[in-house]
């Protein structure tokens, strides 16, 4: 009997027109149990051999227990990485020659489905050749209404050239939501508070008049009122007072329009509104408590230099004294990913946990802000070509790569404990 997620698998396969792969019932044991349990206790725990036999296993016996899954899965591009990059099937079917990469990962999302909690997201790096086929997979098993969005990341200032016309600059990373109760944590707000009042220290944010669609005085007729102000200060009213000047929502062309709140709405905040001298009236935007981080929703281009592939390989030879891993994630980029998309007390999963820079970034951030997340990994067993630099530096396994980033990191901060299970 096909358990409660191979039978979701194999569902997803013959809907998509996929290869069906055959599964066998998925029962566990106790000491296998008692091993996923494990990772409570500690700040990384790395499983090491087949992702999918230990992310059905967790799924079934330790359901929805990760806060926010970030992977960087094989790109598919036919490279030669130390990880197998060429899953490509025949050109018949409707996808393709993507078909392979879509039946290795589908198993895998479904499984990772499962851990995550209702609030739990999902953030995915994939380059052109995949993003597509990716965005059908996870359409399929989170669901279309789960999407949260696509950012574009710049991970080079010149391109890669190994395309004929193009250089190509970008990849991307992909969110999804498990459900409608996932809530983004948001990019810390670096904004410039420039102007002070007795409610705290704030900037002007936008104007006060509606501006575009539905903006006109006919589209909202209670939305069209007089506004009081002083010039000398700023201050806004929406009673008359004895020497303020008055204004209404009309437009520079004399077109009226209607604000933005309700004529009783804008009374009970109208200390959130400022007018400037020549009557132009706009929405104070405040910094709020200095003692709460103020957050700000996430943007969708990100291109600093410290996400460049560049950076990352730099890292990697200054950590290990070699290239031994192929177009490793910068630290900062990692880190940016898990600080906007997760709280600091998060659970964090990833499955394709190649050189371990997840596992840093999460024992970084918890330094920083002292926030207590942990780690789930998991990578390969599988046996590192003997002509890879890596073969060369002493490591057998791609896990041996994971396991030693994980023992440097406790080098530098001997409280860091971790778990390796094989």
């Amino acid at each position: 009997m096909l358990s409660k997620i191979d039978l979701q698998i194999s569902n997803l396969e013959n809907e998509l027109g996929l290869q069906t792969a055959k599964y066998e019932s998925c029962e566990g044991n106790e000491e296998l149990h008692n091993i996923y349990q494990s990772w409570t206790n500690t700040d990384t725990t790395l499983f090491v051999g087949d992702n999918l036999v230990y992310l059905k296993e967790l799924a079934t016996h330790s359901p929805e227990i990760v806060d926010m899954c970030y992977i960087d899965p094989p790109y598919n591009t036919g490279s030669k990485f130390l990880y197998n990059d060429k899953r490509k099937s025949e050109s018949a079917g409707t996808f393709g020659t993507h078909s392979s990469w879509m039946n290795f990962m589908l198993p895998r999302l479904v499984s990772a489905r499962e851990m995550l909690k209702k609030t739990g997201v999902i953030c995915i790096s994939i380059d052109d050749y995949e993003h597509a086929y990716l965005k059908i997979l996870m359409d399929r098993v989170f669901g279309e209404e789960n999407f949260i969005g696509n950012i574009v990341v710049c991970r080079s200032k010149n391109g890669k050239g190994s395309k004929k016309n193009l250089a190509t600059n970008h990849e991307y990373l992909l969110i999804y939501a498990k459900s409608k109760q996932a809530v983004l944590r948001g990019q810390v707000d670096e904004t410039e508070y420039n102007k002070q009042d007795e409610h705290g220290e704030y900037r002007v944010d936008g104007l006060f008049r509606k501006k575009g669609e539905a903006s006109l005085r006919t589209d909202r007729p209670n939305m069209f009122y007089p506004i009081y102000f002083d010039p000398i200060n700023g201050k806004v009213s929406i009673e008359p007072i004895e020497g303020w000047k008055i204004k209404y929502p009309i437009d520079s062309k004399g077109t009226e329009r209607r604000w933005l709140w309700g004529q009783n709405t804008a009374r009970e905040r109208s200390w959130q509104l400022y007018a400037s001298k020549n009557g132009v009236i706009y929405v104070k935007n405040y910094a709020g408590n200095k003692e709460v981080e103020k957050r700000t929703k996430i943007r969708t281009l990100w291109n600093s230099t410290d996400f460049y592939t560049e950076k990352g390989t730099n890292e990697i030879k200054e950590i290990f004294g070699s290239k031994i891993f192929d177009t490793p994630k910068p630290l900062e980029y990692i880190k940016k990913i898990i600080d906007v998309c997760s709280e600091n007390n998060a659970v964090i999963l990833d499955f394709f946990a190649g050189s371990g820079t997840t596992a840093q970034a999460v024992a970084d951030l918890n330094k920083i802000d002292g926030g207590t997340r942990k780690c789930i990994l998991m990578e390969s067993d599988c046996k590192i070509p003997l002509n890879h630099l890596a073969k060369k530096s002493g490591f057998e396994r791609i896990a041996d790569i994971t396991e030693e980033r994980l023992r440097l990191i406790q080098n530098k901060e001997p409280s860091y404990n971790f778990k390796i299970f094989s």
